[in-house]
């Protein structure tokens, strides 16, 4: 079985901060592979900034009480939605609650124009862009339909 974790280090800054999303193989306890990542937009990259539509990163699944979110396998073709620019991988449950405020419509897509997410997952480089989708058609054609993805904050 394949996981997906996504982990980042939020602080105040101005800058945008760069995390990584590790695919692991959890048969082989070893990483199947690492993409450049990032979530939420500069200035909103910090744990105040959780709660924060369209700016905070995407929160971690033990703040909105789950055990993982689910990435799906098969992507979303969304060429004309600025900032996506092509293929979307939906992260489920579509709308998770923190600091009782609802957030959602989270995914993984390539980083396609202003640096930085409105809490999507965005990968940073095309290389890996590239990886990460020859991964998810890796699992989809084994039948793997959706992987988990646990999120994790360092301070």
């Amino acid at each position: 079985m394949k996981i997906l974790l996504f982990h980042q280090h939020l602080m105040q800054t101005g800058n945008l901060i760069e995390g990584r999303l590790l695919l692991i193989d959890s048969e082989k306890t070893a990483l199947a592979n690492t993409y450049i990542g990032t979530s939420g937009l500069p200035n909103n990259q910090r744990f105040d900034s959780l709660s924060a539509r369209g700016r905070g990163s995407i929160p971690p699944n033990t703040l909105v009480g789950i055990d993982c979110y689910k990435v799906a396998t098969s992507p979303i073709y969304m060429p004309s939605v600025r900032g996506v620019e092509g293929n979307f991988y939906k992260i489920d449950p579509h709308l998770v609650t923190i600091n009782g405020t609802e957030r959602g419509d989270f995914g993984v897509h390539f980083d396609a124009n202003v640096p930085g997410s409105s809490g999507c997952v965005v990968l940073r480089t095309s290389v890996g862009w590239q990886a990460f989708e020859k991964d998810m058609k890796a699992l989809l054609t084994s039948g793997v339909k959706e992987i988990p993805l646990l999120v994790s904050y360092s301070r």
